[in-house]
């Protein structure tokens, strides 16, 4: 029988895959977007990437925060990657909501 830590560690894991995939998929469709000609959707998708990011940089705290106060070891599962954003050599104008 299962302990409780190890039920949640087996649903924390289900949720990290679960979440890895969803920001995969969301981040290589914002790449998709980059190479659009319309300015504002280049600029959305840079922004959607880096959101993608923190998310993913919140969920590995918390899964740290977990493995501490269980002592059950959790490795996220999903592939993980850095992203380094550069301006396009057209220079995208810059908006009131561009960080």
């Amino acid at each position: 029988m299962h302990t409780c830590n190890e039920q949640l560690a087996e649903f924390l894991s289900m949720t990290a895959r679960s979440l890895s995939q969803l920001s995969e998929a969301v981040t290589t469709f914002s790449f998709e977007m980059m190479a659009s000609e319309d300015p504002a959707v280049r600029i959305a998708s840079r922004r959607m990437v880096s959101r993608v990011t923190q998310i993913q940089s919140t969920f590995e705290h918390q899964l740290r925060q977990f493995s501490a106060l269980t002592g059950v070891e959790h490795a996220a599962g999903g592939s993980g990657f850095e992203v380094e954003l550069q301006p396009s050599p057209a220079g995208d104008p810059p908006t009131s909501n561009d960080h």
